[in-house]
């Protein structure tokens, strides 16, 4: 079953939560679970694209504490991005 679509402020504000949770260090690490798994074995419908380098350190699923299938994460050398 595909989750219900969120409008874009919702993603925004679960994005800055997510960060804020991060800065205080009280991650919840939501939808990381069996389930989830299971829900996302036919299709995937990410909330959010995000475009990060590929630095080891810098994972967006934890700097924002998404969970499995929340964001589209392309990761590349440097961030950059062009036509």
């Amino acid at each position: 079953m595909t989750p219900p679509r969120v409008t874009v402020q919702q993603a925004w504000d679960a994005l800055v939560q997510g960060n804020e949770r991060f800065m205080a260090g009280e991650l919840h690490h939501p939808q990381q679970n069996a389930a989830r798994r299971s829900e996302l074995r036919g299709s995937q419908a990410p909330n959010a694209a995000f475009l990060g380098c590929s630095d080891s350190r810098v994972a967006a699923e934890i700097l924002f504490d998404c969970g499995l299938g929340d964001l589209f994460v392309v990761r590349n050398i440097g961030q950059i991005a062009n036509d």
